[in-house]
């Protein structure tokens, strides 16, 4: 919560970073109670930070944050895909209480789940309503983690840790993706903000805010477990490593945060908990039970598919700069190596214990972290430059052309790969305009397993109750069957919607997509 200065002048014991010009803020200074001395803390991280901030850094970082917003809402508009329709129809067409209680598919993000029910509750069954909830946590990231990063290290650094935020494709990938991803980022980053006010200042505030934030990014995601055990050792080791007097009573206050974190998890999970159990959190019953055996077989392959999920949207060179550089700013940081160290102790025993390495989407929010390293480097290899090569380059030059540099290079490639890679499904609005043409009263709708739940959200977003139009058609009427032909052939179909063929004429191919065809058939009797 409270800022560093902006100088770069080493500081030797603390890893060769900036030191905080600030002023400590202390209880004698902020008298009354921890929730009194919280909030005059946020009013002199205001002021300070609005005084300290030229007004062409503040236009800055408000283009960073417009451009990022911007390149996520245009993502935000692609075709739906079939995962977040199965989500959304199975699951948050449900009365609430079944919402955060039935957890029989992963897909069911408990939380985010509930948020897209509210959304298009209010704006109504839209692409862009089912997304929203996804698409402002990841807008909401970018000026809290450029926060975080002004109050660990300098304005210079945030400036272009916020560059790349803004422009990392991979984080813009799954900001536009009704999937909860985004808003586990948005709960750690807080997690950050107020874990950092907490090692500083001691207040219990911070705590309680600390704890509540890892609950609500697990109820997001379970697997963010490892993103919310980062930020709590985070904040231990800081403690442990800074402090000696006042050790004991901010290990208090932290432990007082561990037990709100595992109090109000424990409680958002209790639904699904009394339905499924514990296990079903780390272990779903969908899934194929994990050993040791296929772990030690697949982990590197794990890693390779992180890997080419962080690196494909760019160039390799880029990619091996960007590791080298993580790697310089752990060692000139202590303070980066300490969150680098909080993020892998983690993680890696988890993983363990779990048999279990997880998709390349679930170490999402480790992306934060290498980008701000990334930052961290590029911040002393332009001081670097500037020192011994062009002396006339000044800190808000350099930090202001890198930005845009960054922005642009890893943007303007990233963005066709991110849309590419994402089978998003644009024949499921088309049918479903076709179907609210074509379908007369008395018709019937069969739709295969592939595209049931993308059709029927089309159907929903077009004003067309689907669940109505499923079934029997009255006899002499058509049964409308839409089915995937490289999954699905016409009897199976039939089967599928528990139809005879028997019952129907020949069927007619009315429309054909490149990953859906549309059969019309008549009903010749009952069925």
């Amino acid at each position: 919560m409270d800022g560093a200065g902006n100088r770069s002048k080493a500081s030797g014991s603390r890893g060769g970073m900036p030191r905080s010009s600030g002023r400590r803020r202390t209880r004698d200074q902020a008298p009354g109670s921890a929730w009194a001395r919280f909030l005059h803390d946020v009013r002199d991280v205001r002021e300070r930070y609005g005084k300290q901030t030229s007004v062409a850094h503040k236009r800055f970082v408000l283009f960073l944050i417009v451009v990022g917003a911007a390149l996520r809402t245009w993502l935000a508009t692609l075709p739906i895909t079939s995962e977040e329709a199965i989500a959304y129809m199975d699951y948050a067409t449900l009365p609430i209480g079944e919402t955060i209680s039935n957890y029989s598919q992963p897909v069911n993000n408990v939380l985010h789940t509930v948020l897209t029910k509210w959304s298009t509750g209010i704006f109504g069954v839209s692409l862009i309503a089912l997304r929203l909830p996804a698409l402002l946590a990841g807008v909401l990231v970018m000026p809290l983690f450029y926060l975080f990063v002004r109050s660990m290290f300098n304005r210079y650094i945030a400036l272009m840790a916020l560059a790349l935020v803004a422009a990392s494709p991979c984080l813009m990938e799954l900001s536009a993706l009704a999937h909860g991803y985004s808003i586990t980022w948005l709960f750690t980053v807080l997690a950050l903000v107020f874990g950092r006010h907490l090692v500083r200042e001691n207040n219990m505030i911070s705590a309680v805010l600390l704890g509540l934030c890892c609950a609500l990014c697990l109820w997001s995601v379970p697997s963010s477990i490892t993103a919310c055990l980062m930020v709590q050792l985070w904040a231990l080791f800081s403690i442990l490593t800074k402090y000696e007097r006042s050790l004991n009573e901010r290990v208090a206050a932290l432990g007082l945060s561990l037990l709100v974190f595992l109090a109000a998890a424990a409680l958002f999970y209790l639904p699904v908990i009394m339905s499924h159990g514990v296990d079903q959190l780390f272990h779903h019953a969908t899934e194929e039970e994990h050993t040791w055996k296929d772990f030690s077989i697949n982990y590197v392959e794990n890693v390779m598919h992180l890997w080419v999920w962080i690196v494909d949207p760019t160039t390799w060179w880029m990619a091996l700069l960007g590791f080298a550089g993580l790697v310089h700013a752990a060692y000139i940081s202590a303070k980066f190596r300490t969150l680098v160290i909080a993020m892998a102790v983690g993680a890696v025993p988890i993983s363990l214990i779990l048999a279990d390495g997880g998709d390349p989407w679930q170490w999402s929010y480790a992306l934060l972290i290498f980008h701000l390293g990334m930052s961290i480097a590029l911040f002393y290899l332009l001081k670097f430059i500037q020192d011994k090569l062009i002396r006339g380059f000044g800190k808000r030059t350099r930090t202001a052309w890198i930005s845009v540099l960054m922005l642009v290079g890893f943007a303007w490639p990233g963005l066709g790969v991110v849309e590419q890679r994402v089978q998003h499904l644009p024949e499921a609005k088309a049918c479903a305009l076709f179907l609210v043409e074509a379908m007369n009263e008395g018709d019937g709708l069969c739709t295969d397993a592939v595209w049931r739940a993308p059709l029927d959200f089309a159907l929903l977003a077009e004003g067309s109750e689907p669940d109505p139009l499923h079934g029997s058609p009255q006899p002499g009427h058509e049964l409308y069957v839409v089915l995937a032909p490289k999954d699905t052939e016409y009897p199976m179909a039939l089967l599928h919607c528990k139809q005879a063929g028997e019952h129907y004429a020949a069927p007619v191919l009315v429309k054909d997509w490149q990953r859906m065809e549309t059969f019309a058939a008549r009903s010749i009797d009952a069925p």
